[in-house]
């Protein structure tokens, strides 16, 4: 197992890599009795989610048998993949964020999503929220995401998006079943929730493609080549959200700068939902500014224009967004 998980290269983590292509499997229809014991391969084929109770070393010789017997299919994933993921969840965090934009008086944007992937967080305006009781969003909307307010209640009315754009190192088309059977493969099979509504929003942002713009790049050095699809007239909003995290450590600086020279052109919000560690890297949040919450994300909004940046902490979230702390407070 050890040697069929090394297959992986660098700098792909083996062992997330090796349980995706396993799910892969078995959500494309593998026959196996392991099968019986992912909610989300049972979901799917439209049996009754109640795994089958087995002993853990059970389990284990199954993963294990399941390994060896489609080893060749297996090391084919681990060549030609790379873990990924869209956690439409991190919505509800981007939301409040843009209400912000909104209440500064930009109540019409385009909208550039770095290192998008499918580009499902660009469908912001589309779905509903559940701030713990308090319900916003359109009323036919195609899924609807929870999310626990812990600090002050923030501006939930969001801008109109005009333009959606989304660069990624390899975008995943949403009308491409073996790419997004790949997405889903990429989640734990055991969270049905999140499972699901990653199946709706794939849905959705398959039925209005055409409203979207995938480019195929990098996050710096082709950030100004997608910024000029964004309609001059538009307010650009650039978002990365837990994507800067996997740029080098030495680059990061470097997204600084080429947001700064976007911006030297036309006036930027920025909006960036990362660990603290890479909000710092990536210059957008101040070392020893007190935080509450450890190990949670930071959101931060930088304005950028020809007078240089002024950089915000909006608040602190749970990575996948399941709650969020509003602070909204200058740094």
């Amino acid at each position: 197992m050890l040697e069929l998980a090394d297959v992986a290269p660098h700098p792909q983590l083996p062992v997330n890599l090796l349980l995706a292509a396993v799910h892969h499997l078995l959500l494309e229809g593998a026959d196996d009795p392991l099968a019986d014991s992912y909610d989300s391969v049972l979901d799917l084929r439209g049996i009754a989610v109640a795994p089958a109770a087995v002993p853990a070393e059970v389990l284990a010789d199954r993963f294990v048998s399941f390994c060896h017997d489609h080893a060749s299919e297996i090391i084919e994933r681990l060549l030609t993949r790379a873990t990924q993921t869209n956690e439409v969840g991190r919505c509800a965090v981007i939301a409040a964020a843009l209400g912000h934009l909104r209440g500064l008086g930009h109540e019409r944007v385009g909208l550039l999503d770095l290192g998008c992937s499918a580009g499902l967080n660009l469908f912001v305006d589309d779905y509903a929220y559940d701030y713990g009781g308090a319900l916003v969003g359109p009323p036919d909307a195609p899924l609807t995401i929870s999310c626990e307010l812990r600090g002050a209640v923030p501006d939930l009315a969001m801008p109109d998006i005009a333009a959606r754009v989304g660069l990624d190192l390899s975008p995943v088309e949403v009308t491409d079943s073996d790419a997004t059977a790949w997405l889903l493969a990429c989640l734990w099979p055991d969270n049905l929730a999140r499972f699901r509504r990653l199946e709706a929003a794939l849905a959705h942002a398959a039925a209005r493609r055409d409203d979207l713009v995938l480019v195929a790049g990098d996050m710096v050095r082709d950030l100004a080549g997608a910024a000029s699809l964004v309609d001059g007239a538009l307010h650009l909003v650039i978002l990365d959200c837990w994507s800067a995290c996997y740029l080098p450590i030495e680059d990061r600086p470097d997204l600084f700068d080429a947001v700064a020279d976007v911006s030297s052109r036309r006036p930027v919000s920025w909006i960036s939902m990362e660990s603290p560690f890479a909000a710092r890297g990536i210059g957008v949040l101040a070392e020893g500014l007190a935080l509450r919450h450890r190990g949670a994300s930071v959101l931060t909004l930088t304005e950028r224009d020809a007078g240089g940046p002024r950089s915000m902490l909006l608040g602190e979230a749970h990575s996948h967004g399941d709650w969020l702390d509003w602070r909204a407070r200058e740094r």
